[in-house]
């Protein structure tokens, strides 16, 4: 009783292993490929080529994604997320590409080009049954579902971060008009979001703009032009060689105005004594009339200059008037040497005596 006890239940475990061994084969069979098998870790450049508009880079940096072009600056990472998205997109269904009419899938020409690494993918049109997208790559054209094609139409400002200091910048100075900033300050503008980002034509700087700018530790600067109600934020690009005339400015739109509170006080750290010069700088072109005046310990002044003869006499003034010469009695034609005649005991004279001649 026992042994037939014993086959029956390895015969239910044979039964119930080959049931799940089926219904492993079935989901697998189930379950679409994905459109790559990059993964995310290994993924360095995205570009975006789009017919008419200028192409996009976005690269991976060490503290994040920033667009290479057509703009050099962060990147959003809730963007570069929806992008990565296609890394996960599953193919619903595939056929080679020599056999579909490329032109009427609208791939030829493609409606735009997206190229991860090394991999390139042409979208085309939509599948009028399931509205699927159609999309080329590596010889084969594969149906999709729609949801990245959104992110990839976006215009570039939706690729930018809207933080208003770049990622890894800690601002430890800066100055409104010339005027150092307090530390809170600085500490608020570092968390500081735009509500949006606007690409403005170059235009000249507001009168009534502030000015501020910011130090990082190592010596990288960031300078705004700050409207009256201080919510918009002027920062001027650098200069695309492509359009070297056209100098456009990005503008960060903020929710809230920040408090610009000043603290003249506050020390530079990076040793940007640029400001800090001018007061030495004036002070040694208004050097005091009244010689007992008190002279700032820091005043940049050159040291006194002393200067003598061989002799270790102090020399003749140049502009002074010449000193008096005596002549010897019973030559004329030569000069007594210097101090002849003179009482040596006698007191110093407060001006030169007359010239007179030795008899």
């Amino acid at each position: 009783m026992s042994g037939r006890w014993l086959m029956n239940i390895a015969l239910l475990a044979l039964v119930i292993g080959l049931i799940l061994l089926i219904q492993r084969d079935l989901t697998t069979a189930r379950t679409p490929p994905l459109l790559t098998e990059l993964n995310a870790a290994d993924l360095l450049v995205i570009e975006i080529v789009r017919d008419g508009e200028p192409t996009i880079t976005l690269g991976r940096a060490p503290t994040g994604w920033r667009m290479e072009a057509p703009l050099q600056l962060d990147a959003d990472p809730n963007q570069i997320n929806r992008l990565l998205a296609i890394l996960d997109t599953p193919v619903q269904r595939s056929f080679p590409a020599q056999s579909a009419d490329r032109e009427q899938l609208s791939l030829t020409p493609p409606k735009l080009r997206l190229r991860l690494n090394t991999l390139e993918f042409a979208f085309g049109g939509i599948d009028p049954v399931a509205y699927h997208r159609y999309v080329e790559s590596a010889g084969l054209v594969h149906l999709i579902e729609d949801r990245i094609y959104p992110a990839l139409i976006a215009p570039p400002l939706a690729y930018l971060s809207r933080q208003l200091l770049p990622r890894g910048f800690t601002p430890v100075f800066g100055r409104v008009n010339g005027v150092a900033l307090a530390a809170d300050t600085l500490a608020t503008l570092a968390t500081m979001t735009a509500e949006r980002l606007e690409l403005v034509a170059d235009t000249p700087r507001d009168a009534a703009a502030t000015l501020v700018e910011l130090s990082a530790a190592d010596g990288a600067q960031w300078q705004f032009a700050v409207s009256e109600d201080r919510r918009r934020w002027r920062l001027n690009l650098p200069t695309n060689p492509a359009t070297p005339h056209a100098k456009p400015s990005l503008l960060y739109v903020l929710t809230t105005a920040p408090v610009l509170t000043p603290d003249p006080e506050a020390i530079d750290p990076t040793g940007d004594s640029t400001t800090a010069a001018a007061p030495n700088a004036a002070a040694e072109n208004t050097l005091p009339s009244d010689p007992d005046a008190l002279i700032p310990s820091d005043a940049a002044f050159e040291p006194p200059a002393v200067r003598l003869t061989p002799d270790g006499e102090q020399p003749l003034d140049e502009d002074a008037a010449p000193a008096p010469t005596r002549k010897l009695y019973g030559e004329p034609d030569k000069d007594a040497p210097s101090g002849f005649g003179d009482d040596p005991f006698a007191p110093e004279p407060a001006a030169a005596p007359d010239a007179a001649t030795f008899r």
